[in-house]
């Protein structure tokens, strides 16, 4: 299990946030949550995250453009796109515009647990992660 991640988490379903924020809670991460496409764009100005769960359709701001604002800022962040509509809203979609996951309503605890963990370490593989995270150490050379 993944350590110390800050995690911000959008839906405009309260029963969702809820029951997101309690198992991330449970798992040693920090949690921010947003109701809502707008609140969730207010939230990343108390970014950087680690990783943003957001749900496609919310109105006013929906999950493809808090996507974009949120890679605008955090290109580093691992990005994870839900939805209760997938036929509307494929996984093709989703990945085209740039998420690292995604996941379809409803889902089992399990199921986004790996999801999440599969989009952190997407995100890890990206070079953009590695300079935001770059701590002044020398990379080490190997003989």
């Amino acid at each position: 299990m993944i350590k110390h991640l800050r995690v911000l988490v959008v839906d405009d379903d309260p029963d969702i946030l809820e029951v997101l924020k309690t198992f991330l809670v449970s798992r040693g991460y920090t949690v921010v949550t947003a109701n809502g496409g707008p609140e969730g764009i207010k939230s990343l100005d108390s970014g950087p995250f680690d990783l943003i769960i957001t749900d496609i359709a919310m109105a006013g701001i929906n999950g493809f453009q808090l996507l974009k604002t949120a890679r605008e800022r955090f290109p580093q962040s691992g990005i994870v796109l839900m939805t209760a509509y997938d036929e509307r809203y494929p996984l093709s979609q989703a990945l085209s515009a740039g998420a690292d996951g995604y996941i379809s309503k409803p889902f089992t605890l399990k199921k986004f647990s790996l999801i999440f963990e599969r989009a952190y370490w997407k995100a890890l593989s990206r070079e953009d992660w590695w300079d935001a995270h770059d701590d002044g150490c020398p990379e080490p050379s190997i003989p």
